[in-house]
């Protein structure tokens, strides 16, 4: 995963660095909108989100026709080099703590029918002006081209697409740095955007006041996005 590089600058220069954030008992409940819920994935040392395609919208309806049907769209965030990399060795782990290009992995996901509550997955419901928030944010990640298309990057080796993204990876900008921000854009209480860890990330989810689970929630219909 392109977030194995958060393993070599805890080693070597982040250390001790990173603090969880602030407990969020005393923000307020926010409204949730009813509507679909947003993922949020934990794959090893990497997190990303797991978006309703029907949320695809904008520049991101682009993605629809890409990639085969499904309900669901993970979007993970990294340093470009390493993150497409077969094979990623140590230099170029070392080489991604310095400012440098990034990569947006876009594919598909549907749930199984029997699927068990998962400990990698989390999803919650936005609250008001959540989803048109993340929708903002995950437009203006993918890099477009002189035409408005998204510049693709090529196929994953095993599935989904690689796409240029607009912001800079580094040792104090990682991929889990991405999701928060993202979490931020989508009205997310104690979203702070001073992470590097994905354990971090999984605090963050775990003192939200809004409601989470487990389990994969009902595919979402085709009626479009919710406010």
């Amino acid at each position: 995963m392109a977030c194995r590089a958060n393993r070599i600058a805890a080693l070597l220069i982040l250390a001790g660095c990173a603090r969880p954030p602030a407990s969020a008992s005393a923000t307020p409940r926010p409204l949730i909108t009813p509507g679909p819920a947003l993922g949020v994935v934990r794959e090893g040392w990497h997190t990303g989100l797991i978006v309703p395609e029907a949320e695809l919208t904008g520049t991101l309806k682009l993605l629809r026709a890409q990639l085969p049907p499904a309900p669901f769209v993970v979007i993970g965030w990294g340093q470009r080099r390493y993150y497409m990399a077969r094979d990623p060795g140590l230099l170029t782990g070392l080489a991604a703590l310095f400012p440098s290009a990034s990569v947006l992995h876009v594919r598909a996901w549907r749930p199984r029918t029997d699927l068990r509550p998962s400990r990698h997955r989390t999803w919650l419901h936005l609250p008001a002006g959540g989803w048109s928030g993340l929708r903002t944010f995950l437009d203006r990640a993918f890099a477009q081209g002189p035409r408005g298309h998204l510049e693709a990057l090529g196929a994953h080796d095993r599935r989904g697409l690689f796409f240029a993204s607009t912001a800079t990876y580094d040792a104090l900008h990682t991929c889990n740095t991405w999701t928060m921000q993202a979490l931020r854009a989508a009205q997310l209480p104690a979203a702070s955007t001073g992470v590097l860890f994905a354990g971090q990330v999984r605090h963050a989810l775990r003192v939200n006041p809004l409601r989470r689970f487990r389990t994969a929630p009902p595919a979402p219909s085709k009626r479009g996005p919710q406010p």
